[in-house]
């Protein structure tokens, strides 16, 4: 596995209160990478129109389109080359 590359396993999650998001590790040749998508992100991939959701539907959310936010922090992972913990992906994330 090369240095860049991360993959994930499904149900490997926790809300975060602190930050507003889903917390979600990857796994990397060099170790376990922590994600935090934000509710806002969450929301963006339900319906673009939405400000905010709360946390129930944000774990919710994530549940329905793990395989899409995995293949999303994928991409930003290898973008930034891994990068301080949490990556952060946000709505601008989700959108593009």
């Amino acid at each position: 596995m090369a240095p860049a590359s991360v993959r994930f396993e499904r149900g490997e999650y926790a809300w975060s209160a602190e930050r507003n998001g889903v917390l979600f590790l990857g796994h990397t040749a060099l170790g376990m990478v922590e994600f935090l998508i934000t509710s806002e992100a969450l929301a963006e991939l339900i319906n673009p129109e939405l400000e905010g959701i709360d946390s129930e539907t944000a774990v919710e959310t994530y549940v329905e389109f793990e395989a899409d936010i995995h293949r999303i922090a994928r991409r930003e992972f290898v973008s930034r080359l891994g990068g301080e913990p949490p990556v952060l992906i946000t709505a601008a994330d989700v959108s593009t």
